[in-house]
C-alpha cells in the first residue's frame, strides 16, 4: 500500500512540474502573458455578440448576450484546445520522454488538467466582467455549471488520447482532427439556441455530443430550467469509448514513438 501511495505521489509531481513547463510554454512567449486566453476567447465571443446585435437577434429567455455566448464558446474551446493539445502533446514534448519517469500519458494528463484550469478561469473572469458591464449574470445552479465542464473536461482528455494514438500510428491525423474540430464549430450550437433550431435540425445536432454540453450549460444560467434536448447517458457514452479507446491505443501507440 505505501509503494502504491509513493508511485501515485510520484507521478503527482511529475504532472505538476509538467503543467508548470506547459504554462510557461503557453503563455512565457506572450507579451500579454496570462492575459492571452481571455482575450482569445473574448474577441471570438466579440465578433459574434457584434453579429447578433447588429441583426437583432435576442438571446433566449433567462439568458443574456454574453452569457448564452460564454456557455458556448467556453465549452468547445475546451474540448477544441484538449484535442489538438492533446493530439501533438507526445510529438512535441519527446525530449522529456528520456527521464524515466516521464511516460506519454503524463504528457496527455497535464495538458487536460491546464486546459481545464485555465479555461474555468477564463469562464469566471468573463462572467465578473460581463456583471461589472451590467449584464444579466446569474448562476442559480453552479453544480450544473462545474458538472459541464467536468465532462467537457473528461471528452476532450478521451478524444485527446484517442487523437494522439492515432497521430503517431497514421501521421495524416494530424492534418484531419483540424479539419473535423473546424467543422464542429459551426454545427455545435456556440452561436445560436439549438432548442430553437427546427426538429429536423435538432435531431441531426443531437449526434453531437459537444452540443449537449453546451445546452447544459446554458441551463445552469437559467432558473429552474434544464433544456429538453440535452441527454447526459449519451454524451457519457462517447466519453466511457474515447477513454477506452485512448487509453487502450495509448499504451499500444508507443511502439510508434521512434517515428517521431
Amino acid at each position: 500500500m505505501n509503494t502504491f501511495r509513493t508511485a501515485v505521489r510520484n507521478q503527482g509531481i511529475v504532472v505538476w512540474a509538467l503543467m508548470l513547463r506547459e504554462t510557461k510554454t503557453l503563455f512565457g512567449k506572450h507579451k500579454l502573458g496570462y492575459l492571452w486566453a481571455p482575450i482569445n476567447v473574448a474577441y471570438g465571443i466579440g465578433i459574434f455578440w457584434f453579429i447578433r446585435d447588429y441583426a437583432g437577434f435576442e438571446p433566449p429567455p433567462g439568458l443574456s448576450t454574453p452569457t448564452f455566448l460564454i456557455g458556448g464558446f467556453i465549452p468547445f474551446y475546451l474540448f477544441s484546445e484538449m484535442v489538438t493539445g492533446g493530439m501533438n502533446a507526445i510529438g512535441g514534448n519527446k525530449a522529456l520522454l528520456t527521464y524515466p519517469q516521464v511516460q506519454p500519458l503524463d504528457l496527455l494528463i497535464a495538458r487536460a488538467l491546464l486546459n481545464g484550469a485555465m479555461y474555468f478561469c477564463v469562464m469566471v473572469f468573463l462572467l465578473v466582467v460581463a456583471k461589472f458591464m451590467g449584464y444579466l449574470v446569474d448562476i442559480p445552479h453552479p453544480e450544473i455549471m462545474l458538472l459541464a465542464l467536468l465532462l467537457a473536461v473528461l471528452l476532450g482528455f478521451g478524444t485527446g488520447c484517442l487523437c494522439s494514438a492515432l497521430n503517431l500510428m497514421w501521421p495524416t491525423t494530424n492534418r484531419i482532427v483540424p479539419m473535423i474540430v473546424r467543422a464542429l464549430f459551426y454545427v455545435s450550437g456556440l452561436f445560436f439556441s439549438i432548442e430553437a433550431a427546427p426538429s429536423g435540425a435538432q435531431n441531426t445536432l443531437f449526434f453531437n455530443p459537444i452540443s449537449h454540453l453546451i445546452e447544459f450549460l446554458r441551463s445552469s444560467f437559467i432558473p429552474d430550467h434544464l433544456s429538453r434536448f440535452v441527454y447526459l447517458p449519451y454524451v457519457v457514452g462517447w466519453i466511457v469509448v474515447t477513454l477506452a479507446l485512448g487509453l487502450f491505443l495509448e499504451r499500444y501507440s508507443r511502439n510508434y514513438l521512434d517515428r517521431i
